[in-house]
């Protein structure tokens, strides 16, 4: 077969140009230290390469989100550090305040004292964070969440905590609502606060109250106490929204001496002095039940019986927001209600006279009944919607404070009783806010200890992916070396074939 001489240095030619593509092609993958150079070089592995650096770019989003929350929550951490120290000063002020040997004027001194620490909580709970987001109002970051309007305070941020994506699956709320810090209990505390009504005459005083049966049917309902003689009392018992649920009498009182006042279902509060004709104390519960209860129809001749708060007894039969209605026709207890699809359903509540429990099995819930009611009596049955508590906002606390020692307790009994009382009602609810405050430190450490722990979950997936990658996409250095001086010999190799090939020739030949 005739083989031409342009053959002979076309096939020279690519012989060392594939050489030298290979050598360029491994001088690459040494210089760079990636094994791929293009995707072609192994489209599988480049494939799951891509996949693991954009879950790496979202894991270090994530430690970016955290390192944000972390921040936050110790901004919060800090300015709740304040408050707390704040706060045990005001205790400790008001309890000086009680002391006897004080004169008006030390205690209008005392009042200057406690407004500027009013002040200075006030500065507090409206803290910016780096960015001059406030800390405590919601999802409203440019709104000051606490504004004074004609010597009120009051919260004007929402009810929604702003969330940060702290990891794939969860979100960590980043501050706390203003209004759950400063203005209410801790969720699930129980027991309950004094206040005597302002329109006192008498120099009636009231302690703290205390629950003697934390499980008693009247945990959770306010009772207002008025006395119609010196020693006689009558007792309204009302639901959380301020319903009239029933009433009730008590006789035996003992002007001028200690005395216990035991409430309907579990509570008891300690009264002293001489209360006049008319006065009122308010006995209310920190935090208001999850169900209330009260009458919608009293037909007589007798009064409402006394009714319990509500119970859950099953958790699974309860329909969320839903209303029931309850009436007695002499003989049998009737239950309507709405299920969820809007549909009209009716049940049977049975009572147990032994212990005096109305059970609604059907709808997971029972109640106490004090007696069996009249014939056509009816009741209502309906959860108690959300903010609906006691109001505790403590610059109104601090205010009323201030006001009374400014005041003073003057020369008389009675208004000496008052201050009393408006020591006492101060005293229970700085209390309450600040082991509310102590809760709410709690809740931010807790999340502050998440996120060290999604913090260290998230460097140890950032180094698995890190080692993936390296396994996909680093080249092996003792392999590429001796390809790269394979290739070079290959190099070689060729360059001399070709230079040999071209010396051949016909006259070569003939010499």
């Amino acid at each position: 077969m005739r083989i031409s001489s342009t053959l002979f240095f076309q096939t020279g030619l690519n012989s060392i140009h594939t050489q030298q593509s290979d050598l360029m092609h491994i001088y690459q993958q040494v210089a760079s230290g990636q094994r791929m150079i293009t995707p072609a070089d192994d489209p599988l592995a480049a494939a799951q390469a891509v996949n693991i650096s954009q879950s790496q770019s979202l894991n270090a989003r994530f430690e970016a989100n955290r390192s944000v929350l972390n921040r936050n929550l110790a901004l919060e951490e800090t300015t709740l550090n304040s408050v707390t120290l704040l706060l045990q000063d005001v205790k400790t002020r008001l309890v000086e305040a009680g002391n006897g040997t004080m004169s008006d004027v030390d205690r209008a001194t005392l009042g200057n004292v406690l407004k500027e620490a009013r002040s200075n909580l006030l500065g507090l709970a409206n803290a910016t964070d780096g960015n001059g987001q406030y800390l405590f109002s919601g999802a409203q970051g440019n709104v000051s969440p606490f504004q004074e309007v004609g010597g009120k305070v009051s919260y004007v941020g929402d009810a929604h905590q702003r969330n940060i994506q702290a990891d794939q699956t969860r979100q960590i709320a980043a501050s706390d609502v203003g209004s759950d810090i400063f203005g209410r209990a801790a969720p699930g505390t129980r027991g309950y606060l004094t206040l005597a009504d302002a329109n006192n005459s008498g120099s009636g005083t009231i302690g703290k109250p205390s629950l003697v049966d934390p499980n008693g049917h009247g945990v959770g309902n306010t009772f207002v106490v008025e006395f119609t003689s010196a020693t006689d009392y009558t007792v309204s018992v009302k639901d959380a929204a301020g319903h009239d649920v029933y009433q009730t009498s008590g006789a035996a009182f003992t002007p001028g001496q200690a005395n216990t006042v035991s409430l309907p279902g579990g509570v008891q509060v300690e009264m002293g002095g001489s209360p006049a004709i008319g006065d009122k104390f308010t006995i209310e519960p920190m935090s208001a039940p999850a169900y209330m209860a009260y009458p919608t129809n009293v037909p007589g001749p007798s009064a409402a019986p006394v009714m319990g708060t509500p119970k859950v007894i099953d958790a699974s039969k309860v329909l969320h927001n839903t209303s029931y209605q309850v009436s007695f026709n002499g003989t049998d207890y009737t239950v309507s209600y709405s299920d969820l699809d809007g549909n009209p359903v009716t049940n049977t509540a049975t009572f147990d006279p032994a212990t005096n429990m109305l059970s609604l099995p059907n709808e997971g819930l029972e109640l106490y009944l004090g007696a069996t009611p009249d014939s056509g009596f009816a009741f209502t049955i309906e959860p108690t919607a959300d903010g609906v508590n006691t109001d505790l906002n403590i610059f109104d606390t601090l205010d009323g404070i201030i006001k009374a020692l400014e005041d003073g307790t003057g020369s008389g009994e009675a208004q000496s009783a008052r201050f009393q009382n408006m020591l006492a009602t101060a005293l229970q609810r700085i209390d309450v806010n600040y082991n509310n405050v102590l809760t709410v430190r709690s809740s931010v450490g807790a999340r502050m200890n998440e996120v060290d722990a999604l913090n260290a979950n998230g460097a140890q997936r950032n180094l698995g992916y890190t080692n993936q990658l390296s396994k996909l996409e680093d080249v092996d250095y003792y392999s590429a070396t001796a390809q790269l001086q394979l290739r070079a010999s290959a190099l070689e190799a060729a360059a001399m074939a070709f230079k040999k090939i071209q010396a051949t020739s016909l006259f070569n030949m003939t010499q």
